[in-house]
């Protein structure tokens, strides 16, 4: 308890509320063992676990009971401590199997992605070189001066495009990429909820 003087007054005041003891304690001269509490599988109830000195029956000539109940114990607590681990092992291997399924999507969605860029990319060349074809095709003897230039250009375009498209430049494309290779997974983030 704290103890303050009151300023006018002068009296003593308390502030604080009484303390009381969590536990009353009564020695009785009789000896007990309380093992701790467990539930044993199959059996729909726990061993005993509460030993005391009685009128009839004595602790000393209880000991074998005791270990018993000790013996029981640790065979529950142990078979339980291996059933946690067997079922956190499963967990994390639904996990990692989830993760790697998540890993190949992830994968197959980036390889599809770049392969749906290149045959836009070829499907514009292609639609480029007709519109040329047709243009070569319907020039009149003399060219206009736009069209002429715009043909010079589509042209040029149309082969630097299509050097884009080689193999050297795909190889040089897929691993900018990370397209193709053994680091496909590349952005590829872990979800906790895997």
């Amino acid at each position: 308890m704290r103890l303050c003087r009151c300023a006018r007054s002068g009296k003593d005041v308390f502030f604080d509320k009484p303390q009381f003891l969590e536990w009353d304690f009564h020695p009785t001269g009789q000896l007990s063992f309380e093992l701790e509490q467990i539930y044993v599988y199959g059996r729909g109830s726990s061993p005993r676990r509460s030993f005391r000195d009685a009128k009839v029956q004595r602790l000393e000539n209880m000991a074998s009971d005791i270990a018993v109940g000790l013996a029981v114990i640790a065979a529950a607590k142990t078979e339980q401590r291996l059933k946690r681990e067997a079922e956190q092992r499963r967990i994390e291997e639904e996990r990692l199997r989830r993760e790697r399924a998540a890993r190949i999507k992830h994968i197959e969605d980036r390889r599809a992605a770049g392969l749906g860029a290149i045959l836009a990319e070829l499907a514009e060349l292609d639609r480029l070189r007709s519109l040329i074809a047709m243009l070569i095709a319907a020039i009149p003897a003399e060219p206009t001066p736009h069209l002429s230039a715009f043909l010079v250009w589509a042209k040029d375009h149309l082969v630097k495009r299509e050097a884009r498209l080689s193999a050297q430049a795909l190889e040089d494309r897929f691993a900018a990429e990370h397209l193709f290779g053994d680091d496909d997974d590349h952005d590829f983030t872990s979800s906790r909820r895997y």
